[in-house]
């Protein structure tokens, strides 16, 4: 991924969009205030702006299915070999063989410049990116444990990327890698099936950004951030919205639950199990655990805080 400026002459009026960098460079310039590349970067993981993806190549897009507002994962039946080059590596790994169910035709959008909700992969992309500017190290899995691919949002729907290719091509550039338990036998019988369908090609998801996209901003996020205060509307913290019983009943449901009721007073390390029910239910909602603890405080009894 890429994030070089371009030149802005802010006489010459803000641009449909602009990168990150350039958003700095005219929110301090206008506001005299000091904000940072790490500040989008929080605010985009935060929800409150909306992050674009800009797409100097074609891509190519199919819907995702979703179902009661939830973007749907189906398995893939497959060889554990022929899974190797459909999942990503991190979900190749753990064994978790689900991938985001499509439908629809593949379309290849005009638009260069696409919303993402960060409901897929990019969230951590953006994660990364957080990371490196703040010169601390690069998460190891990141929120999502398991990389789905990546999503974007046109015309109020979810769409996934992905990648046009012979498998031939397919393998050529994921063998390296591939996890070692995979035998040389292998290797042999994906070579044979693939030069038996060298001539034609398949769809496959992408997993990360092409190398020549780039995260942006649009004009309109980036009013959001000129018209209101910045310290007072933007960096303040989301109140957490969870009503006295409704915690009350979530601590007791936590505390009677033997998989979870010894980490109830770390519930930072309950984020992780949570995350993990929901994968299983295809749930691809991003939890917090400043909630969760606030949630659990709430709803214990006063002799029992919670603990970091």
């Amino acid at each position: 991924m890429s994030d070089n400026p371009t030149c802005l002459n802010i006489r010459d009026g803000i641009p449909d969009w602009i990168t990150i960098r350039e958003a700095v460079r005219l929110l301090n310039g206008l506001n005299g205030c000091k904000i940072r590349k790490s500040d989008f970067y929080r605010f985009a993981l935060q929800g409150k702006i909306l992050f674009s993806i800009y797409f100097q190549s074609p891509v190519i897009l199919r819907k995702i299915k979703s179902q009661n507002h939830k973007l749907k994962l189906r398995p893939i039946k497959s060889s554990s070999t022929m899974k190797s080059f459909t999942l990503a590596e991190s979900s190749f790994v753990s064994e978790n063989n689900l991938t985001f169910s499509t439908e629809g035709r593949y379309i290849h959008p005009v638009q260069r410049v696409i919303d993402t909700t960060l409901l897929g992969y990019e969230y951590v992309l953006i994660q990364r990116l957080l990371a490196h500017s703040l010169k601390i190290p690069s998460p190891v899995t990141g929120a999502k444990s398991n990389n789905y691919g990546i999503t974007v949002c046109l015309l109020g729907e979810t769409f996934q990327l992905f990648e046009k290719m012979t498998w031939h091509e397919r393998i050529e550039r994921h063998v390296k890698r591939l996890p070692k338990n995979i035998s040389s036998d292998d290797y042999e019988d994906i070579i044979l099936n693939a030069t038996k369908k060298d001539s034609h090609k398949y769809y496959f998801p992408m997993h990360e950004l092409p190398s020549d996209a780039c995260f942006v901003l649009r004009k309109s996020e980036l009013d959001k951030l000129i018209n209101k205060p910045i310290e007072k509307e933007i960096l303040q913290p989301s109140p957490t919205r969870i009503s006295t019983p409704l915690s009350r009943l979530f601590w007791l449901a936590c505390k009677n639950n033997e998989t979870i009721s010894p980490l109830i007073m770390q519930p930072y390390k309950l984020l992780s199990i949570f995350e993990q029910w929901a994968s299983e239910e295809g749930i691809t909602d991003r939890f917090s655990g400043d909630t969760l603890k606030a949630a659990l405080e709430r709803g214990s009894p006063p002799s029992i805080p919670t603990q970091k």
